[in-house]
């Protein structure tokens, strides 16, 4: 007995510590999504003001620009694992090169998606066929506008990969409230005192974003360990890259294409509708936002014990994570039960919005904690290089969201509701099967004891 009790006390304290490296690398980083959530947030608080039409017309165009982010992170999901990796194993020079290899392929991602955009502006929009024409201009202009940041915002996600692949997470929350804090000094000063509408509010984004990405070109000067090394990409670093990032890109440009498709379902209940699914989304990413950095810094700790071949660690870095993010999404599922209209009334002033929303949020409640168990579990995967696994339950169940949605709002009583209902049930199947796929994998591999 007294020696089931020391090894009980002993586990807990090498949980313990584990937690605390973890929160220690996961404070910053939640800190950079809570701010990236702000820049999002200020935006639709400000553009709020214009109406829901100026909403609809943010979010239409918004959908199309997080898919180029999704094809994105084929490069910067890659980089984040391949570089962990390589700091895991002290192997610095493989770590720059993948650095090199990252940077060029984030450029050429980059300037596809700024040609498409600029290009054929019209028919991404015209896509959701909104009846309102002066909403459709608004968010062509966006578009048009936002284009011409993706260069930025793009070379931001890589440099936020590669400093925290390196553990240096504190840089990145660094570089987010520069850019934070200016965009929203900006925002109402050019939606408002300077007429500018949404045009302004993309401008806003642009010069926030540009003033974080000349914050790490300063800070990468000073530091030894972290370079880029060889002009040209090594084509071996470049297929890493691919190989690792391409599943986790694929879930992520699913995910996209998916509610580009939900949202036109979404739409012909109305340019409300689809302001109420935007600002739900953003209301949505507090929960989403926190446990993302505990799952960046759980594929970072899992990703460093790989290289360092220390495999025993990983299942103590699993459940610290989960724990954490446990206590997370208990307390936002409650705030949502309780607070919903009084979150939404913040976005938008129309009574129908908000009840909408209403809805919307107490749906989403039910999903928060699958979402957290979704979420932590991927982290490890991604940590050991397993993209493909978490990338394809993502992906077939997050598909399912498109016939659910359509049978749900269309042929049931549940109308719009169907819709949500459609999103919170696909997110609760997803967190059962990959947390029970990730406890038969380090079951059957040499990871110790679960």
């Amino acid at each position: 007995m007294l020696k089931f009790i020391s090894s009980l006390l002993r586990r807990e304290q090498e949980y313990s510590a584990v937690g605390k490296k973890l929160l220690q690398l996961a404070f910053p980083i939640i800190g950079s999504y809570l701010l990236h959530m702000t820049y999002n947030l200020t935006d639709m608080i400000w553009v709020g003001y214009l109406g829901s039409g100026a909403v609809a017309a943010v979010g239409s165009a918004g959908f199309f620009l997080q898919l180029g982010w999704a094809m994105a992170s084929i490069v910067t999901v890659g980089a984040n694992i391949k570089i962990a990796h390589s700091v895991g194993a002290e192997n610095m020079n493989a770590a720059g090169r993948y650095s090199t290899a990252g940077l060029w392929g984030i450029g050429s991602i980059a300037i596809l998606f700024t040609s498409i955009f600029l290009a054929i502006p019209e028919q991404f929009i015209g896509f959701f066929q909104m009846k309102d024409v002066h909403v459709n201009e608004m968010a062509v202009s966006y578009l048009i506008i936002s284009a011409f940041g993706i260069i930025i915002s793009f070379a931001n996600l890589l440099f936020i990969s590669i400093f925290n692949a390196h553990g240096k997470t504190k840089i990145s929350f660094k570089a987010s409230i520069i850019g934070t804090l200016l965009n929203i000094v900006l925002d109402p000063l050019l939606i408002f005192v300077f007429k500018m509408g949404v045009e302004g509010a993309a401008i806003a984004t642009i010069i926030g974003r540009g003033s974080s990405l000349a914050y790490f070109c300063f800070v990468y000067k000073k530091f030894d360990t972290i370079y880029f090394r060889g002009l040209l990409p090594n084509a071996t670093k470049l297929k890493d890259l691919f190989r690792v990032g391409l599943p986790a890109a694929i879930q992520r440009i699913s995910f996209s294409v998916i509610y580009i498709f939900l949202a036109r379902i979404i739409a012909e209940w109305g340019p409300n509708a689809i302001a109420v699914q935007k600002i739900g989304v953003q209301i949505e990413s507090i929960t989403f936002m926190i446990v993302g950095g505990i799952m960046q810094a759980v594929t970072i700790m899992v990703g460093h014990s790989y290289g360092a071949k220390n495999l025993t660690e990983v299942p103590n870095i699993y459940r610290a994570g989960w724990r954490i993010s446990l206590t997370v999404g208990a307390v936002t599922t409650l705030i949502f039960l309780l607070l919903p209209q009084t979150l939404f009334s913040i976005f938008v002033p129309e009574a129908e919005s908000i009840l909408m929303g209403k809805d919307y949020l107490m749906i989403l409640a039910a999903s928060q904690l699958f979402m957290c168990l979704e979420m932590i579990s991927a982290g490890v995967f991604n940590g050991l290089g397993k993209t493909k696994i978490p990338a394809t339950v993502s992906v077939i169940f997050t598909s399912l969201r498109l016939p659910g949605a359509y049978i749900l709002g269309f042929y049931t009583f549940l109308g719009l509701n169907g819709v949500w209902w459609s999103i919170t049930g696909s997110s609760i199947l997803k967190g059962i099967v990959l947390y029970f796929l990730l406890r038969t994998y380090l079951k059957n591999n040499t990871f110790g004891k679960f």
